[in-house]
């Protein structure tokens, strides 16, 4: 039986707002939490000493985000259906007032190529588009 992944993550706040996740693991194997929870702990204590006018949590909880190919794939079949849609939608488009040059139409044909153009670099695996990162540590930055 597979044991859920767990993920690890210290953010600070700034109010009552996420300034910056500062650290952040995924796909830990619960052993490892149990482990090395004193270790994240510590690491949560002393980026509260070092800003102790900011709110620090630790969190670990369950790993539900995708991530890795997992997401690509996921966001690729919605950027599919999402960009063919609007294909779809400026096809049905009918510029009557188009202005004396037809500008209006060469724009409407311009767009629906760039978005052609995204629909076949998806279609051919191409993905240009942000992926959130699986592993983040960025607590020298915090402390002083």
């Amino acid at each position: 039986m597979e044991q859920p992944q767990i993920c690890v993550k210290i953010a600070i706040y700034n109010g009552c707002q996420v300034e910056e996740v500062i650290y952040y693991r995924n796909r830990l194997p619960m052993r490892i939490i149990e482990k090395w929870r004193w270790y994240f702990e510590y690491l949560a204590a002393l980026i509260k000493i070092h800003n102790p006018r900011r709110k620090v949590e630790l969190t670990i909880c369950a790993q539900t985000l995708l991530q890795g190919q997992e997401y690509i794939d996921e966001k690729s079949k919605t950027l599919l259906r999402a960009k063919r849609a609007q294909v779809k939608r400026l096809d049905s488009t009918n510029i009557i007032n188009d202005d004396l040059f037809g500008y209006q139409t060469q724009q409407l044909n311009a767009r629906k190529e760039r978005i052609q153009a995204e629909i076949e670099a998806l279609e051919r695996g191409e993905f240009n588009y942000y992926i959130p990162p699986t592993y983040i540590n960025r607590l020298k930055r915090w402390l002083k």
